[in-house]
């Protein structure tokens, strides 16, 4: 019985593919969503680590998304490999900013496994372009 780490399909390639998307769009939703913030007026402080929950949210499921598209098979495993590496490296650099651990690391570690499950199971499931010749 062999693990899913000693199997000769071990989807690595797909893994880094979906880590690197997800860390391409998370910046990039920060930026869309501080521009839209620009346009409004007295958004309160407290509320930016919940903002940035949305973008980290965007970009799990993105990553996992294209993740499972990559390898087209085990999407809810996939999606919850790549949310957990993007949580490992939210928290690494949480801690060494400064960052203590409390309710929102748990909140940020839930939203992340649950998108990239979504992702990963979008991703499986989507639909191949029919190319008419």
């Amino acid at each position: 019985m062999s693990g899913m780490i000693k199997d000769d399909r071990f989807p690595l390639k797909a893994i880094l593919i979906g880590t690197g998307v997800s860390l391409a769009v998370m910046p990039a939703l920060i930026c869309v969503i501080c521009g839209v913030m620009s346009f409004s007026s007295g958004v309160p402080y407290s509320l930016i680590p919940y903002i940035l929950l949305i973008a980290d949210a965007g970009g799990a499921f993105c990553g996992a998304y294209c993740c499972a598209a990559v390898n087209k098979s085990r999407g809810l495993i996939l999606g919850l490999v790549c949310g957990f590496i993007l949580f490992v490296i939210h928290f690494i650099a949480g801690l060494t900013t400064g960052d203590t651990v409390g309710m929102m690391t748990l909140l940020r570690f839930a939203v992340l496994m649950i998108f990239g499950m979504l992702g990963g199971i979008k991703g499986v499931n989507k639909k191949e372009r029919v190319r008419i010749k």
